[in-house]
C-alpha cells in the first residue's frame, strides 16, 4: 500500500496500527499493510467498525496482509463481534481489485490474485 494511505490509517486508527513502528521481534506491522491500494476502503472501513467496538480498545493489528488473492487481517486480541467485522472484509476483498478497488475476481492459475479485467491485463 502507498505510504501516504497506510499514514492516513495510522492517523486515523493509532490504536489499531500501534505495532506499525515496532521492530519484526514485536509484530509483523512493522512492514506495514501489506496489500494494494485498492483495498484501501475496506481496511478503512474495518478499521472504524472495530475501533468503535468497546471490548477491543486494546486491540492491535498483529498483520494486515494478502494471501491467497484475499485480505487477511491478524488481531492481538478478538471476539465474535471482530471475527464477523474480519470475514467480512476478507469476503469483499476476494470480488474487489487488489489494485483499483473496482469489482474483481480471483485468477484459477499461477499466483492467486483479486484482479479486474483492466489490471489483470495491464
Amino acid at each position: 500500500m502507498r505510504p501516504e494511505l497506510e499514514n492516513k490509517l495510522v492517523a486515523d486508527y493509532p490504536k489499531l496500527l500501534a505495532n506499525i513502528n515496532e521492530g519484526p521481534m514485536v509484530s509483523p506491522m512493522c512492514f506495514g499493510v501489506e496489500c494494494g491500494d485498492g483495498w484501501y476502503t475496506i481496511i478503512d472501513e474495518t478499521c472504524r467498525l472495530l475501533s468503535r467496538h468497546e471490548p477491543l480498545s486494546g486491540a492491535k493489528f498483529v498483520q494486515v496482509k494478502e494471501k491467497y488473492g484475499t485480505l487477511r487481517i491478524y488481531l492481538s486480541h478478538q471476539d465474535d463481534y471482530a471475527d464477523g467485522v474480519i470475514d467480512m472484509a476478507e469476503a469483499l476483498s476476494s470480488r474487489t481489485c487488489e489494485v483499483c478497488g473496482q469489482p474483481g475476481k480471483s485468477n484459477d492459475r499461477g499466483w492467486i490474485m483479486t484482479r479486474c479485467e483492466g489490471c489483470r491485463g495491464a
